[in-house]
Parts: structure tokens; sequence; C-alpha cells
């Protein structure tokens, strides 16, 4: 028992470092890239990892590791903001109807249903399409067609505490419906919702490298890791760098979320079982 609490606790502190050290990277490129991301010399175009580019140049001229620090900026900044709107979003609907339940509850739930009959990123495809490409718009697409998850988690849970003695005690006592929900109900939704935000997060960020290797993200020249990935496709067979570099930093970050979720679930409920 207690090799099985050492191995997720240094799980869970390796992921975390991670997405620190990745998260820090982001904040603060300005200052750790040496070369400006979007500004090359046609001179130094296609040369690979030396002590002046540690990752090389792109087919602009552009120095690699800049355009991956900045690249990070943007899908991280992306990946919250997604987040947070799910969060939001999914959280209000989910306590609404796990409190009120009635026809509140069932026309809620109707709209959950609906939107879990299309795959998510088909159906975010098929909106990024009508709306146009964008960062922007793809963030929204993909708020609009992720948020039913936390909906029905957060609907679930409301479900099994809505009778429990605190909160009859509240309602006994005269409290708005408002702070029940906010303040009685949605601390024991919490540490479900952190599981549920760490493995989405990994979800958003490989959907944002999808999308943006179809030209359906970031538009040139910003850096984004999926489009670098794009970008880099037509010299990946004598340049492999750039493709590789891109691919590392996405598959590391996807895991560190993933491995995040993972104990995050272990710790909040250990009766899980895979």
């Amino acid at each position: 028992m207690a090799d099985v609490k050492k191995k997720m606790n240094v799980g869970l502190l390796l992921s975390v470092a991670t997405i620190a050290c990745l998260f820090l990277a982001a904040i603060f490129a300005h200052w750790l890239a040496p070369y400006d991301p979007n500004a090359g010399e046609l001179s130094e175009r296609l040369l690979p990892p030396s002590k002046e580019h540690w990752f090389g140049t792109d087919h602009l001229g552009r120095d690699v590791f800049s355009r991956i620090l900045f690249g990070a900026r943007t899908t991280f900044l992306v990946a919250i903001l997604i987040t947070v709107g799910c969060f939001v979003i999914g959280t209000a609907a989910g306590v609404t109807a796990g409190y009120f339940g009635g026809w509140i509850d069932g026309m809620i739930m109707r709209a959950v249903d609906l939107l879990s009959a299309f795959p998510g990123r088909i159906l975010a495809l098929v909106i990024v399409g009508i709306i146009g490409p964008g960062l922007m718009n793809l963030a929204i697409a993909m708020i609009f067609t992720s948020w039913v998850g936390f909906a029905r988690i957060v609907r679930g849970v409301t479900l099994s505490v809505r009778e429990r003695e605190f909160v009859l005690a509240a309602k006994l006592y005269g409290l708005g419906n408002q702070k029940i929900m906010y303040k009685h109900l949605l601390p024991n939704v919490l540490p479900q919702l952190l599981v549920v935000i760490a493995l989405n997060t990994s979800w958003y960020m490989t959907a944002l490298s999808g999308f943006s290797l179809l030209g359906l993200g970031i538009e040139a020249p910003h850096a984004e890791w999926g489009m670098m990935i794009s970008e880099a496709r037509p010299y990946m067979r004598d340049y492999g760098y750039l493709l590789f570099f891109p691919s590392m930093a996405i598959m590391i970050a996807v895991t560190a979320f993933t491995i995040l979720g993972e104990k995050l679930r272990d710790r909040f409920d250990p009766n899980f079982h895979r």
C-alpha cells in the first residue's frame, strides 16, 4: 500500500513539475526565446540543431526553439480558455439540472444528449467550417461541443448530495437557491472536476494541434505546435528535426496532463479500477 502511494505521489509530482515548467516557459517566452519566432533569415534556412540554433531553423530561417516556446504560449492560452468556458457552462448547467430536477433537468439533459450524439471533433470541425477558421473560432467551437462532459458529471454529483442534511439545513435556514448551489453543492463537485479538467486539457491540446495541422487553427506566421508540424511535412524526409521537436512538445504536454488526471482520479476515487 505504501509503495502504491509512493508511486502515485511521484507520478503526481512529476506531472505537476512538467506542467509548471511548460507553463513558465510559455509565460516567459519573450525572455527565454533567443530569437524572434516570426523573423527569419533565408540565408539560414533549414539549418540543423547547433549551438546557435538549439532546435535548428525552419524553411524560412526561423529559430525552431523560439517557435516552440511561443507555440507553448498559444497552446496553453487556448487550452485554458476552452477549459474555463467548458467549466463555467457545464458547471452551471449541471448544478441547475441536478438541483432543480423536473422539467428544468429534462430540458438541459436533452440538450446534453443532443450534443453528445455527435462526435465532438467532427461537430467542432463542422462549426469551424461554418463560422470560418481561426484560433478564437476554433475555441468557440470546442467549448460548444465539450461542455456537456462537465455538465453530466456535475449533475450526477449534485443528484447524490442534494438530499443530504447540510443541503436540507441550508433550505430550512432560508438560504436562496443560488447560495445553496454554489456554496454548498459546488464544493462537493470540485474534486471530480479537477480530474475532468486535467484529462480534458490533454484532449484539447491534441485537438488544437490537429485542427492547426489541417489549417483551421492559428494563422501564419504565428507559432503553434500543430502548425509547425503542418509546415514541416514537406521537409520531414530530409529535415526530420522540424517534425520531431513540435511533436515531442505535444507528447510531453499531453502525457503530463493525462498522468495528472489519472493520479488525481486515484487520489479522489481510490476504488476506481482501470
